[in-house]
């Protein structure tokens, strides 16, 4: 009976951060590149926001300004980086070919004959993009459970509850819903003025908003450690850098999000988000890339150089062309593929990751 009690009182996390065979691309690389980026990625933003306030004030604003153009072109330059995850591997588009080849074609010629899909496209993405943020920490946290050989059917509804919470709600109760919101007044454009004027119904309710923003969080925080500990008494072990990506993820949402003007919150989330992103696709198709490259066996790093210099390229043209009307369709389709190709190119339950 003494025995009994103890495994299920003990703490059942498994193994430690310095435990290769637990992580995804090792132990420094995933420290730097995924479970630990969010803080990597905060505190480079506060290094580099403090060292701009002690600028002159002619060169502050500018400081300030670079960084956000650099992680925008970063961030837009990731959304190309699914192409190898869903055209060079076989096994992914021999499962997927239809879906990667008619739909990208039908959404661009849709996107661009048709003003009024393009305002609601631009605007689904906005939103699509807050979930689809919060679903690249949730893959990564199922990645480490299949790496502790764990059931990838335990806690799964739960970690979508835990992941979407910890990332949307800081947002819902921060200063950075009305950037988010204001892309609505889009759709004054088009002659929607009831959705066009919700970010004004919002402001004037914001601090409801806030407060069962507050308590819906509060509310899925305690329903997942309920399940936690539930699954935990059942015999399952929660992966130690699970529980890392999920505290950094986490406590950056809050700090960024929740605490932090809109710019900084943006440079913080997206430079992490999308580190994460380049990192986990360098890591399961660099070989491919390298194949496509034709850099040969020896020359790795300079197939890394080409394929980041190509995403850079599309980031670029992203941040200072997407006004132009005949590839701004481009663009926003480009934006909708990639957060639909990544539900379903990565798939921990098919074990296509």
């Amino acid at each position: 009976m003494a025995s009994l009690y103890q495994s299920v009182a003990a703490p059942r996390l498994l193994g430690s951060l310095s435990d290769p065979r637990l992580a995804i691309g090792g132990v420094r690389f995933d420290a730097l590149l995924l479970w630990g980026c969010p803080l990597a990625a905060m505190l480079f933003v506060w290094t580099w926001v403090a060292g701009a306030g002690m600028l002159p004030d002619a060169a502050r604003q500018p400081a300030i300004a670079l960084l956000a153009l650099g992680v925008a072109i970063l961030t837009f330059a990731h959304l190309i980086a699914v192409v190898p995850r869903a055209y060079l591997n076989r096994e992914v588009f021999a499962a997927n070919r239809r879906r990667l080849t008619f739909v990208p074609v039908l959404l661009i010629l849709a996107l661009v004959a048709s003003p009024t899909l393009l305002v609601c496209g631009a605007v689904l993405a906005v939103f699509w993009d807050v979930h689809h943020s919060a679903m690249q920490s949730f893959g990564l946290a199922r990645i480490y459970d299949m790496k502790a050989g764990n059931d990838p059917h335990v806690l799964r509804r739960t970690d979508l509850r835990l992941n979407w919470a910890l990332y949307v709600g800081p947002i819902a109760a921060g200063a950075s819903l009305a950037v988010h919101l204001a892309t609505l007044e889009a759709f004054d454009r088009i002659g929607w003025s009831m959705l066009a004027s919700l970010p004004g119904f919002a402001d004037g309710h914001a601090g409801l908003i806030r407060e069962a923003a507050i308590a819906a969080w509060l509310a899925i925080i305690a329903w997942a450690a309920f399940d936690y500990r539930a699954a935990m008494a059942r015999g399952y072990r929660l992966p130690v850098h699970k529980l890392a990506l999920i505290g950094s993820a986490g406590l950056v949402s809050i700090a960024a999000w929740g605490l932090s003007s809109p710019v900084i919150a943006f440079a913080i989330i997206n430079l992490f988000h999308a580190v994460q992103y380049f990192a986990l696709v360098w890591l399961k198709e660099g070989g491919r890339i390298q194949a496509a490259a034709r850099t040969g066996s020896t020359r790795r790093p300079l197939a890394l150089i080409l394929f980041l210099g190509l995403c850079a390229g599309f980031g670029f043209a992203y941040q200072y062309f997407q006004a132009l009307r005949w590839l701004a369709g481009l663009f926003v389709a480009c934006s909708l593929l990639h957060f639909w190709y990544d539900s379903f190119v990565w798939s921990v339950r098919k074990k296509q990751v």
